[in-house]
């Protein structure tokens, strides 16, 4: 690893960074060692694959070398379209349906800007109408400041501007503390079908002395590239291990059950949202059954990742459930099964054939943050297991469902 000052080389923004930062210089791009050295880190990061730490059926090997390409893309991305932080706009993630990272939240579209400590943003937007809609800054990986749209003091026409800014200004604002380096922000879609993203834009509108736009269609000098290349390279290697690590953590502190709540501000959490997490691991023949009665929340749902902490698709499978879509018992209880098989139950968890990985359940604006009961139980007791007015759906239901989920995930992203 390359161990350079800034964000963590995990983090995808390492590799925008290092556009400022490290020691290659343009000999390490004309030679030939930048290229080198990134062919190194994807050789190790494979062989991580073929070791005892990795899982070793067909479907958990195929994510985890995909899951190599997806690292590699966002990657690439990051270092292909960089965001002037003194000219911002309010962008996209390059985390979507497709390219998944650090078990993304299936109800959310992600966007935000590049921001710096040293200027003054001017955000302004509308509200929409989807369910949750969180503005986050971030110094690199941590959580430095949030705020929540219902918070937002708006103007007769539904319109708001937040100001971001070193000094306090009145109104709707952000502090922007050392190391600022980003604006996130989060929607949370509960009626994925009808709900209507929030329209925003961000301007600077004071800067330092010399913050002048780059030439349009200007190249990047060698040594910038190669040290994009480098930190490209230390990316996949450290994200493929640094995930790794935290389901091994998770997994050593028991299967199949979930842990305390926690909000996990310093990696990127937002401070509303409390999160509770699990690791699951079941047999073909064996279903996990969850048990918990919701808080009230702004917003809640359950979601399964892959081995490799990818939200599982969700477009093409029944991965996730929110407090919209999901099925509540006569006595207000939810009950979830976690299962290979489909056993018709209306609140199935789809896995998507991977036998294990991390389940998390995400408590927003919550009055509290309880921890579901699980139990496994063999998938031909499962009836006995619920109660009798459980909701069912057939074949010809789950179809439906999963049709509608398709296209209303083709609709949120643009790519």
């Amino acid at each position: 690893m390359s161990g350079a000052e800034g964000p963590p080389a995990w983090l995808p923004a390492a590799i925008g960074s290092a556009a400022r930062r490290g020691a290659a210089d343009d000999d390490a791009l004309l030679s030939g060692r930048a290229w080198n050295q990134l062919l190194e880190s994807l050789e190790q990061a494979g062989a991580v694959l073929r070791t005892e730490r990795a899982p070793t059926t067909p479907v958990d090997r195929a994510a985890g070398y995909r899951h190599l390409m997806v690292l590699l893309a966002l990657g690439i991305d990051e270092a292909l379209r960089p965001s002037d932080p003194y000219h911002p706009v309010i962008k996209p993630g390059n985390v979507d349906s497709v390219l998944k990272w650090g078990m993304d939240c299936p109800d959310a579209a992600y966007v935000g800007a590049a921001i710096r400590p040293d200027a003054t943003y001017r955000v302004r937007g509308r509200r929409g109408t989807v369910r949750y809609l969180g503005f986050q800054v971030m110094g690199g990986i941590e959580s430095l400041a949030n705020l929540v749209a219902e918070d937002l003091t708006e103007s007769a026409d539904g319109s708001f501007e937040i100001v971001l800014s070193a000094d306090h200004q009145p109104g709707n604002w952000m502090p922007l503390g050392p190391g600022a380096s980003s604006l996130v922000v989060r929607q949370f879609f509960y009626d994925w079908d009808n709900e209507r993203p929030a329209e925003l834009s961000i301007e600077c509108t004071s800067r330092p002395d010399g913050s002048e736009r780059p030439a349009v269609g200007a190249v990047s000098p060698p040594a910038v590239v190669a040290r994009q290349l480098i930190a490209l390279g230390d990316f996949v290697e450290a994200s493929v291990l640094f995930w790794l690590d935290i389901e091994e953590a998770g997994r050593a502190q028991g299967l199949n059950h979930f842990r305390e709540p926690a909000a996990r501000t310093d990696i990127g959490g937002a401070a509303e949202n409390v999160t509770v997490w699990g690791s699951w691991d079941l047999e073909p023949d064996q279903a996990l059954v969850i048990e918990v009665t919701p808080p009230d929340a702004r917003y809640w749902s359950v979601a399964l990742g892959n081995y490799w902490w990818e939200s599982i698709d969700f477009a093409n499978h029944q991965s996730s459930l929110n407090g919209h879509q999901a099925t509540l018992d006569a006595d207000g209880v939810f009950r979830a099964v976690v299962s290979l098989q489909d056993p018709g139950i209306a609140n199935w968890l789809d896995p998507s054939g991977s036998r294990q990985g991390p389940m998390i359940f995400r408590w927003v604006r919550a009055d509290h943050a309880p921890v579901p009961t699980t139990r496994v139980v063999p998938l031909g007791a499962l009836d006995a297991e619920l109660p009798a007015g459980t909701a069912r759906v057939d074949p010809a239901g789950r179809r439906r469902t999963v049709e509608a989920r398709r296209a209303a995930v083709e609709r949120r992203y643009p790519r």
